[in-house]
C-alpha cells in the first residue's frame, strides 16, 4: 500500500508570510484553494490507496470527504516534520509499504508529476523533490520502515539528501517544477500568476487559478 500525506495547518494561522499583501480571509481563501488543487490531483492517481491530511483545521473535513481523504487529527499545530512523522507511524501500524509526503500549497501538481514519483520509487528507498530555490523539500517518497531522519523548513532538502548518503540509501532526486512552486511568499504569488498567464491550460477547474481571476490576482502579482 502506498499513501500520500498531507500537512495542514489551521487556515487561520496560515500564509503568514503573505501578511504584507493579503489579508486574513484571502490568506484562508488562498490555503484552502491550493489544497483543493492538491487534492484533485492526488485523487486522479490510482495507485495511491489514501490520501491523508494531517490537521486540527475543522473545515478541512469538507475536503477530505469530497475527494476520499482520510484526517489524522493532531492535538496541535506542531509544524510539519512532527505531521509527517505522525502520519508514518500511523501508516507502519497500518501495514503500508511507502508514504508520498507533499505539502498543501502546490496548486500547479499534476498526477503525472506524482506517477513519475511513484515510478522513481520503485526503485529507490527515498525519493525528493526540491523547492524552486532548492532548498526546501517539497516532496518526499519513503519506503516504509524509514530510514531516514526528517527535517522540514529551512534548508531540509540539503539535510534529506545528505542523510540519505550517509546511510548508504538509493536515493533519487527529480526536478518537477510545477511541485516546486509552493506559494509561501509574496513573489511566490507572482510567480504562479505569471504561470497562469503564460499558460491559461493551467488554470482550468483550478480553485487556486479561480481565485486569481476573482480577486484580479493575476494583474496586481504578476
Amino acid at each position: 500500500m502506498i499513501w500520500a500525506v498531507i500537512p495542514v495547518k489551521d487556515f487561520q494561522t496560515a500564509k503568514q508570510r503573505l501578511r504584507a499583501v493579503l489579508a486574513p480571509n484571502e490568506r484562508q481563501a488562498l490555503a484552502r484553494a491550493m489544497l483543493e488543487d492538491v487534492l484533485a490531483a492526488l485523487a486522479r492517481v490510482r495507485e495511491l490507496d489514501r490520501v491523508v491530511l494531517v490537521t486540527r483545521e475543522p473545515h478541512v473535513v469538507t475536503l477530505a470527504r469530497r475527494f476520499g481523504a482520510f484526517i489524522l487529527w493532531e492535538p496541535s499545530n506542531r509544524g510539519q516534520t512532527a505531521a509527517v512523522e505522525r502520519a508514518l507511524a500511523h501508516a507502519r501500524r497500518q501495514g503500508v509499504s511507502a508514504v508520498l509526503a507533499l505539502p498543501g500549497d502546490v496548486p500547479l501538481i499534476a498526477p503525472t508529476d506524482v506517477e513519475a514519483i511513484l515510478q522513481a520509487g520503485e526503485r529507490a528507498d527515498v525519493v525528493l523533490v526540491s523547492s524552486r530555490d532548492g532548498h526546501g523539500t517539497n516532496a518526499m517518497w519513503l519506503r516504509l520502515p524509514p530510514r531516514l531522519p526528517l527535517r522540514f523548513g529551512g534548508d531540509s532538502f540539503r539535510f534529506h539528501s545528505h542523510a540519505a548518503q550517509e546511510r548508504a540509501l538509493r536515493a533519487v532526486v527529480l526536478d518537477l517544477p510545477r511541485i516546486a512552486l509552493d506559494v509561501d511568499a509574496p513573489e511566490d504569488l507572482g510567480e504562479l500568476a505569471r504561470r497562469y498567464s503564460a499558460a491559461p491550460e493551467l488554470a482550468l477547474r483550478s480553485p487556486t487559478a479561480a481565485l486569481f481571476e476573482e480577486r484580479r490576482w493575476l494583474a496586481r502579482f504578476k
